[in-house]
């Protein structure tokens, strides 16, 4: 038996819809999956059912975004009441800060020089947990980068002028 205990949906940075999902972990021959994308559980909701019906286990989880010193870590949750308020309602925080970062990522690309389709590609009216992956993807989908991996190199990578708050990072990314 095989599992996947840490997956991505389109309701955070994956590309597979509920429906793909399943059909990718159902042709995988997995006996178990948990939904984990990060700081929100809005796919969880539809792809119980689904795995119900392929006759996978379905785990609810979410991947919280969380700082320690500075650092970013991401925190695995398993088993969760996805219909608790209070939880839902601290979880709406963690969306509110990835979507500004997502707009400051934008911002600091435009000031850049960077003519950016973003609104349009990025995927917002069915994700409230955006992320660099989606500012990638909108990247590439404008013509300005040839793959998400250029994108993640020039613009998105830490110290990077898009991901970078202050000018001194930005002067050191400029001469790079």
């Amino acid at each position: 038996m095989f599992a996947d205990l840490h997956l991505h949906t389109r309701f955070s940075d994956g590309t597979y819809s509920p429906e793909e999902l399943v059909s990718q972990a159902k042709l995988h021959g997995l006996a178990a999956v948990a939904l984990t994308d990060h700081d929100t559980v809005e796919g969880c909701a539809p792809t119980a059912p689904l795995c119900e019906a392929a006759g996978i286990l379905f785990i609810a989880g979410t991947e919280l975004t969380a700082e320690q010193n500075g650092n970013e870590i991401h925190v695995l949750g398993y088993l969760l009441d996805t219909g608790n308020a209070e939880f839902l309602s601290e979880i709406e925080k963690f969306q509110v800060v990835r979507q500004e970062r997502v707009r400051e990522m934008v911002a600091r690309l435009n000031r850049l020089g960077m003519p950016s389709r973003s609104r349009r590609s990025l995927p917002w009216p069915n994700c409230r947990s955006p992320g660099r992956p989606h500012v990638a993807r909108a990247l590439v989908a404008a013509g300005l980068c040839r793959s998400l991996d250029e994108a993640f190199e020039r613009f998105l990578k830490k110290k990077r002028p898009p991901t970078c708050p202050n000018s001194r990072c930005r002067r050191r990314s400029q001469s790079n």
